[in-house]
């Protein structure tokens, strides 16, 4: 009875509700598959952002690292930037600095290396853009000294070999970072020789940021430069031409940026009077014939070839007439001297007409120095100075104890500005106390040795102490010994002068 009431009560559910049952059931399904796609997509989104998140640890760890290195690059870089500096490598025989300041002794010095540094800084900083402000400017400048120094005195851009001293000495000392290396005499090779070696050195080190290169003989230095090149690729743009005079068109074909500086160096050559190694003209070999001092032969002697003139003379001959007189050896001995009314002008045209020349009578001879500066020389071309008094060990002691300036009384002519000579200039020296001067001043030795060619030179050209009696001496042979402060080619020179003669 129960379960047909139950039956009963189901039969009475209408049929509204049975939809409304069926519709919720729709519903509920269509909710379980919305909350299925949605669950399906929240887990896709999140395996999505764990990737990107894997991804981004992996770039963030990378970055990190590229980080870490830049800042120990960068560490790097900054002291590089500290320690910089722009390298002038000059050759000092090349660049020739101003005769301003060269004459000007330790002053000129200074002043030619204010300028100098203030150039470079204006134009590495206005062409160059990466340099640091701590970038330092070194200069090192080459150079022979005695040969510039006697290149200067010839031309007049000093007139003391002690003033260019000082200009060197004012020079390095103006700027700590500035030198002026002497290679030492007849150094020319060794100039180029350190030019090529400091500019291999530096141009691979990272601290030079730019070299200016100071030449002016393309000959010497553009073969150089392309050997530079040819090794390190790449390194053109970190040099720069410095020079005086125009470049030369083997300087030109590198293609360099270049600079002149003419503030500080001279942009024309240096202008020398010629006294020695000239060839002369072929008309003019008879007026260079020299002869030691001896009597000229008289005209009443017998005729001689060409041949026996020369062995019975000693001649010091210049090699154009030596290869005059080659020619006119193997003319015969036995041929005599026509007498003719015209004149022979000149040996060469003696020897076409196959004759010998006899030697001119002394009426026609004009005695001149060898040398056109005034200088006497010997047969060697070695100055010769004129004879001083006798040395007295007291009188020459008094006089160095007063301390005088040489050059002030002498030559009336000295180096230093008023009030900067630490010697003595108003003292008044009598004829004798100059005479025993000029002997003290001959005890320092000429930087320029025995080819010295200044005339007003007061210093000495050969050695004047005498020579040791002590058979097994050491050292130099004067009595002084290796204690001697005058080379040994300044030695034992031969003291008997020559001159030129002159045919009239």
């Amino acid at each position: 009875m129960a379960s047909s009431g139950v039956y009963s009560e189901l039969q009475l559910l209408d049929e509204a509700t049975a939809r409304k049952l069926a519709q919720d059931h729709e519903n509920i399904k269509i909710f379980d598959e919305t909350k299925t796609t949605f669950y399906d997509n929240v887990m896709q989104h999140v395996l999505q952002l764990t990737e990107a998140l894997k991804l981004e640890c992996a770039g963030r760890a990378r970055l990190q690292q590229q980080l870490d290195s830049l800042r120990l690059l960068g560490g790097h870089d900054c002291s590089t930037e500290q320690g910089s500096f722009v390298l002038a490598l000059i050759d000092g025989n090349e660049l020739i600095f101003r005769s301003e300041f060269l004459s000007q002794g330790d002053q000129g010095g200074r002043q030619a290396a204010r300028l100098l540094f203030q150039t470079i800084n204006e134009y590495v900083f206005s062409t160059i853009d990466t340099l640091s402000i701590h970038t330092k400017v070194l200069v090192r400048v080459y150079v022979d000294l005695d040969e510039l120094c006697s290149l200067c005195l010839r031309a007049g851009l000093v007139y003391h070999s002690n003033q260019f001293k000082l200009f060197v000495r004012g020079f390095c000392q103006n700027q700590n970072l500035f030198d002026m290396i002497d290679v030492g005499m007849k150094g020319r090779e060794v100039v180029i020789d350190k030019m090529e070696e400091n500019l291999h050195m530096n141009i691979v080190d990272t601290h030079c940021k730019h070299i200016l290169f100071g030449c002016e003989d393309g000959e010497i230095y553009a073969p150089m430069l392309k050997r530079l090149f040819a090794e390190h690729v790449g390194t053109r743009s970190r040099i720069t031409l410095l020079h005086g005079t125009p470049l030369d068109n083997h300087l030109i074909s590198l293609r360099l940026a270049s600079t002149r500086m003419n503030a500080v160096f001279r942009d024309t050559g240096v202008d020398t009077p010629k006294v020695k190694d000239q060839i002369p003209e072929f008309s003019t070999i008879p007026t260079l014939l020299r002869e030691p001092i001896s009597p000229a032969p008289s005209s009443s002697s017998p005729a001689t070839s060409h041949s026996s003139f020369r062995a019975t003379s000693t001649v010091v001959q210049h090699p154009a007439v030596r290869e005059l007189h080659s020619r006119q050896v193997s003319m015969s001995s036995n041929q005599s001297v026509e007498s003719s009314a015209m004149p022979v002008t000149s040996w060469a045209m003696a020897a076409k007409k196959g004759a010998a020349v006899k030697a001119p009578p002394q009426s026609s001879i004009k005695e001149r120095e060898l040398s056109i500066d005034g200088i006497c020389r010997n047969r060697m071309g070695q100055r010769i100075d004129p004879p001083t008094p006798e040395f007295k060990k007291d009188e020459v002691n008094r006089l160095k104890k007063l301390k005088l300036c040489n050059a002030h009384h002498l030559r009336h002519n000295c180096p230093y500005p008023d009030g900067k000579c630490e010697h003595d200039h108003l003292y008044k020296c009598n004829a004798k106390e100059l005479e025993t001067l000029k002997l003290v001043a001959r005890m320092s030795a000429c930087i320029h040795g025995s080819e010295c060619s200044d005339a007003g030179c007061i210093y000495g050209h050969r050695c004047p102490f005498p020579e040791s009696r002590e058979s097994g001496s050491k050292g130099k042979p004067c009595i002084n010994g290796e204690n001697c402060r005058f080379p040994p080619e300044m030695h034992k020179m031969d003291t008997t002068p020559v001159r030129r003669l002159k045919i009239t």
